[in-house]
């Protein structure tokens, strides 16, 4: 068995504990413990993943801070074991914290970090696992995990931009289906009562909200039921991959939200194939990681297709050619540059902040570009009802005069 000592050099002891016979044809006996050099006798492990805490979850930012300081650690000259688990003793996140200690107990039994990382896919992805495994095995280590905490730096800034340039949207369209629903349920009601004791005759917007209080109040459990099961059906139908698969194509055909999904999947794309490749995993093998990151489903299936055709010899940027509604011109110019010249993953970072930096300026002027469009649905919205509401109440005012 190889074991990375403290300086992660590997060390293939496998030969000293053969069974070696003696004349007569009898075995020598094993010794009791295994003993490695500057490492105490290997024990059993004391944890498993059954004790590992039931509920939980690793964020983006508890995995990038993580990286980033173990990254420093080995760089400073620090071993492996001893690192985490001083990173283990400053972790908040009860549930990663767990994980680390029965990390440390798995390489302090001469098991590598990536193999313990394959144990919790749900906290480190292929992506994260592949690349520490490559700098295992290569003796890159801390550059691998650096690398790792950039990317997912990046990605967590991006996610930021994108739950910010949503807010603004969300807190209007949140309040003015508020404001409906109070007057719906508060307000038209006693309207309502007003105009049809004056017998007057009531507006296209009365009567339908008449006609709702009218089936709520009759048939409120049906439509209640009603509309759970409707929304139960809609997600199981969307949990079908070709109706993901179909809505997948079909967003990215979107005049802006297309071009702008898919500038975010090519920076995606880009950035974590560039990780990979720089630690030294084939692109083959990068090709079929990569794919399960990108968000966009119709990306991650002929990326997957890609792949196989890379492994039958045929380039990277002739795959791209034949994808155009996925991959920009731009794009795979720049990767046929890049095979070219051998500097492919200098050229792949290049695309990623390319498209990053367009995808951060989208983000940034969106709120600006759909506060006028949300002004005048808001003023359309408040224009319909105030003219509906209006003219009723002119004639009653009208009859009471009379």
């Amino acid at each position: 068995m190889e074991y990375l000592d403290t300086k992660h050099r590997k060390i293939d002891d496998t030969s000293k504990f053969n069974v070696v016979k003696s004349k007569l044809g009898t075995p020598v006996n094993k010794p009791a413990a295994i003993t490695r050099p500057g490492k105490k006798p290997l024990k059993k492990t004391t944890k498993s993943r059954s004790k590992i805490l039931l509920f939980g979850r690793v964020t983006m930012t508890d995995q990038m801070v993580f990286l980033d300081n173990l990254s420093t650690m080995i760089k400073a000259g620090l071993a492996l074991a001893p690192a985490l688990l001083t990173l283990t003793k400053e972790i908040k996140n009860q549930y990663f914290r767990k994980i680390l200690e029965h990390l440390y107990e798995m390489i302090e039994n001469g098991q590598s970090l990536s193999d313990g990382m394959k144990q919790y896919p749900k906290s480190f992805s292929d992506m994260i696992v592949s690349a520490v495994e490559v700098g295992e095995n290569t003796g890159a280590l801390a550059e691998s995990l650096a690398h790792l905490a950039d990317i997912l730096s990046s990605q967590k800034k991006m996610r930021s931009k994108v739950i910010s340039a949503l807010i603004y949207p969300s807190v209007v369209v949140v309040a003015m289906v508020g404001i409906s629903v109070f007057l719906a349920f508060f307000v038209f009601p006693q309207l309502i009562d007003t105009f049809n004791e004056a017998e007057v005759k009531l507006p296209a917007i009365l009567l339908a909200v008449q006609f709702l209080t009218w089936a709520i109040q009759t048939y409120g459990w049906y439509v209640l039921s009603g509309a759970l099961g409707l929304i139960l059906i809609i997600s199981l139908v969307f949990r079908l991959r070709a109706v993901r698969l179909w809505s997948a194509t079909i967003i990215l055909r979107f005049p802006f939200v297309g071009n702008l999904v898919r500038e975010l999947n090519l920076s995606r794309f880009a950035s974590n194939l560039n990780a990979l490749l720089a630690s030294g995993l084939s692109i083959v093998r990068s090709l079929e990681i990569v794919a399960k990151t990108v968000p966009n489903l119709k990306y991650r299936q002929e990326i997957l297709i890609m792949a196989k055709e890379l492994e039958k010899g045929k380039s990277l940027a002739a795959s791209m050619a034949d994808r155009p509604q996925l991959f920009t011109s731009l794009t795979v110019q720049l990767s046929h540059v890049g095979e070219d010249t051998g500097e492919l993953e200098n050229i792949l970072k290049k695309i990623s902040e390319y498209y990053e930096e367009r995808v951060s300026n989208v983000l940034t002027n969106l709120s600006s570009i759909i506060e006028p469009i949300l002004l005048v649905t808001v003023g359309v919205a408040v224009g319909f009802i105030a003219l509906s509401v209006i003219a009723p109440m002119y004639e009653l005012t009208q009859s009471f005069a009379q």
